[in-house]
């Protein structure tokens, strides 16, 4: 994952030019690298840590006064991914609280350019399904996730980043473009309903790059002495390493050659299941999806785009692999072979057979990836 060495370097050249202090800058750049939201959200691509390069890159330039450059940046982070809109909007309402409206125009200028010329296939090829998968299902979709969870996984494994947030905020008329991030950051964790741990990566950049303003402060306030601060710092990303280590690197890790194995074994017509690895075990198996379908989130069939019944029918008739997660209990008296609401779990109980299944530590109570043959 070079993006995020890559973001943790501009952070460091971005500190270092500003303050010219050495141990600054590693701690700012450490905050964002060993973050316990980053450390359990870089071992897979996604797409949200190319939009942290080009968001970093946006603020870099924005700093320079290259404002047709940060305005680029910034539209490609947004075109890279929607929910950092907050860092476009704290831009925005930047230019309009320092009336730089110069280079206001020449921000929307280069953001303007790169949009058109990126979305423009998409405006005149896939305008409809453009509309309807942005805007009808994704800005609406219902939650997958109980928000307080998340936000309070935040609170106690990202503490020091949280202790910034909560700076930035009661700090914005001197810190304006961080106060502002952190405002819109929250705002937007509070009112859009699907958030998950990973779209808390928009924040973590600019919290990073907040601390020296949070070091002098404290400095200047407090008198504390110079290397308290960083010794709490680097104690708590310690923690944050060996936490990580001990039991979140682990997460969601399951053993795909057995369980590819078994698929090529059985030879089904096709695979139906849950999006998270079924896919995966389409491509290793080279057994095709049910029906060409390859994104059943659950979100999906609550928004009624898929139906859970008839796919499930579907499964059944075309002799395919039910990929579920279960959970496993033996000593609360749990064996539940399907959990997942993409399914119509009395048809499977009546049609299909367990013919593998396998650990995994999962973030909510499922324990177990299970294969389900129905024919």
């Amino acid at each position: 994952m070079i993006e995020v060495p890559a973001v943790a370097f501009i952070i460091y050249l971005i500190i270092f030019k500003k303050y010219e202090d050495k141990l600054m800058s590693f701690i700012s750049s450490a905050l964002y690298l060993f973050s316990f939201i980053i450390l359990s959200t870089s071992d897979h691509q996604s797409g949200v840590f190319i939009a942290s390069l080009f968001s970093v890159l946006g603020y870099y330039f924005y700093l320079n006064k290259k404002y047709l450059i940060s305005g680029v940046f910034v539209a490609l982070m947004l075109l890279t991914k929607a929910y950092f809109l907050p860092i476009l909007l704290s831009f925005i309402v930047l230019f309009l609280w320092k009336k730089k409206y110069k280079a206001a125009v020449r921000f929307g200028a280069g953001a303007a350019i790169i949009g058109i010329i990126v979305m423009l296939p998409t405006l005149i090829f896939g305008f409809q399904d453009f509309i309807k998968d942005v805007f009808i299902y994704s800005l609406t979709r219902s939650a997958g996730i109980e928000k307080n969870g998340i936000i309070w996984f935040f609170i106690t494994h990202d503490l020091p980043l949280f202790i910034l947030l909560i700076f930035n905020l009661i700090m914005i008329k001197k810190n304006k473009f961080f106060g502002l991030v952190s405002l819109f950051g929250i705002l937007f964790i509070f009112f859009y309903k699907d958030v998950y741990f990973l779209y808390l990566n928009f924040l973590i950049p600019f919290l990073a790059l907040s601390y020296p303003e949070f070091e002098k402060i404290i400095k200047e306030k407090f008198g504390v002495q110079k290397l308290m601060l960083p010794t709490f710092i680097f104690g708590f990303l310690i923690f944050s390493f060996v936490t990580y280590t001990n039991g979140f690197r682990n997460l969601q890790k399951i053993n795909l050659d057995k369980a590819t194995e078994i698929i090529k074994k059985e030879n089904p017509k096709s695979l139906y299941g849950v999006n998270d690895v079924a896919p995966a075990l389409a491509y290793l198996s080279g057994v095709p999806m049910l029906n060409n379908i390859i994104d059943t989130n659950a979100n999906i069939y609550r928004k009624g785009f898929l139906n859970s019944k008839k796919l499930t029918t579907d499964a059944i008739k075309q002799k395919a692999i039910i990929v579920a997660h279960g959970a496993y209990y033996p000593e609360m008296g749990v064996n539940e072979e399907v959990t997942d609401e993409i399914f119509d779990k009395s048809q499977i109980k009546k049609s299909c057979k367990l013919i593998g299944s396998f650990p995994v530590q999962t973030e909510g109570p499922e324990n177990r990836l299970n294969l389900l043959k129905c024919y």
